[in-house]
């Protein structure tokens, strides 16, 4: 595990975790990252979430509002209390209000269903896309 409290690791292609429990969002989700030119890694709990962030640094998250023990709200409270996970942006994915995601510590947030186009403006705000191809 890593201890960096810096930017993440130099990569090709930006890395972005995406938190989820269902796992026909988490392909659907999956295939809009990489058609945008990103790498993607999954976890399907915020547990998970947590643990595959320290090891991998992504450099953002797409996170699950409403999952099962840890939600996605917790979850975010407890990456952004981590000195070494804090600045990595994370993006609410959520059918609910958006106060509540905001008091957790998200950096923004995205309606469910969640729309290609809008995904990749959002995270245009906080990482940057390859060019397209």
């Amino acid at each position: 595990m890593s201890t960096t409290d810096g930017p993440s690791p130099k990569r090709e292609r930006p890395l972005i975790l995406h938190v989820d429990d269902s796992p026909f969002i988490a392909k659907v989700i999956k295939d809009m990252v990489l058609k945008l030119g990103c790498d993607v890694v999954s976890a399907s709990s915020g547990e998970k979430c947590l643990l595959l962030a320290k090891e991998r640094l992504p450099d953002a998250i797409l996170m699950d509002a409403i999952m099962p023990n840890m939600d996605g709200y917790q979850t975010t409270a407890a990456l952004k209390q981590d000195p070494a996970l804090k600045d990595i942006p994370v993006i609410m994915l959520t059918g609910e209000e958006t106060n509540k995601a905001e008091a957790s510590g998200a950096n923004g947030y995205l309606p469910k269903p969640v729309q290609a186009e809008t995904l990749a403006g959002k995270l245009k705000e906080f990482i940057a896309l390859p060019p397209a191809s």
